[in-house]
């Protein structure tokens, strides 16, 4: 049962991925900054890199420990007898909560800005921006999760479903695109939007210092973080270190995090 949810899990990324990537091509929100097809093949070759070296080499150890875990009855929700949709909910919920207090950890501590900064140094901001992230990074946090779930005792297929809710929503709060006004400004009292998350990106240090949630925007509420700007066409992306085509070519983008350090965002 596991092998086929995470093939419906990676089926459904795949086929969201494409469809905000073809809306993005016929009605995109702001004109590029940087070459397109260049900058979309460097974050692409992460991206496929990224994702083959994980599902080799960690997929498949990541699926066994989760099962050892539900195996031996191990964490919380193991312990209070929470199962089914009721484990489901509260897994989407811890884990997007942990993953908040991650992501601020990423940009207070230098040494895992480091990895973070490859991210938020793309000059543009769309769908393929959703998957740049360095592979010392995907590594780090996927090994962190582990633990987490050791402590939360989610079923592996409430963990399957979790990651299939997160990455839709990264890659739409990632999407060159814009929400009706009103509708955007609705939904952010409960999930986060592509303008909400647009400010993240900013280069202005204190726009990057918030809205660090990934599903829902409460964890900004509650965290005193969250942040609203409606003129999003006057906001500038990236890192202002990087503003120069040469200085994210993919061989420095690769090499980010063990380069000289940049201003960090704390």
């Amino acid at each position: 049962m596991v092998p086929l949810l995470t093939v419906e899990r990676d089926v459904i990324r795949v086929g969201c991925f494409v469809l905000l990537w073809l809306v993005e091509l016929v009605r995109p929100f702001r004109s590029p900054v940087d070459n397109r097809l260049r900058r979309q093949a460097i974050n692409l070759f992460i991206i496929g890199s990224n994702g083959a070296f994980l599902s080799v080499l960690l997929g498949g150890l990541l699926i066994a420990a989760y099962q050892v875990l539900e195996l031996h009855q191990c964490g919380v929700l193991h312990v209070l007898s929470i199962t089914g949709w009721w484990n489901v909910a509260w897994t989407v919920i811890a884990l997007d909560g942990v993953t908040y207090l991650w992501h601020r950890a990423y940009h207070g501590l230098p040494v895992m800005w480091r990895m973070h900064r490859v991210h938020h140094s793309d000059r543009d901001l769309d769908v393929t921006t959703s998957g740049r992230f360095h592979l010392t990074e995907m590594a780090l946090s996927a090994i962190f999760r582990l633990g987490v779930l050791a402590l939360l005792g989610a079923e592996v297929a409430s963990v399957v479903i979790f990651e299939i809710v997160f990455g839709l929503l990264n890659q739409l709060e990632h999407a060159n695109l814009r929400l009706p006004g009103r509708l955007d400004r609705a939904l952010q009292w409960v999930m986060v939007t592509p303008d909400m998350h647009r400010v993240h990106h900013s280069q202005v240090t204190a726009h990057t210092n918030s809205n660090y949630s990934t599903i829902f925007s409460w964890w900004d509420r509650l965290g005193g973080t969250f942040r609203a700007i409606r003129e999003q066409e006057m906001l500038r992306i990236g890192l202002p270190e990087y503003q120069q085509r040469e200085a994210v070519t993919f061989g420095k983008v690769l090499a980010m995090p063990f380069g000289p350090p940049c201003k960090t965002a704390a």
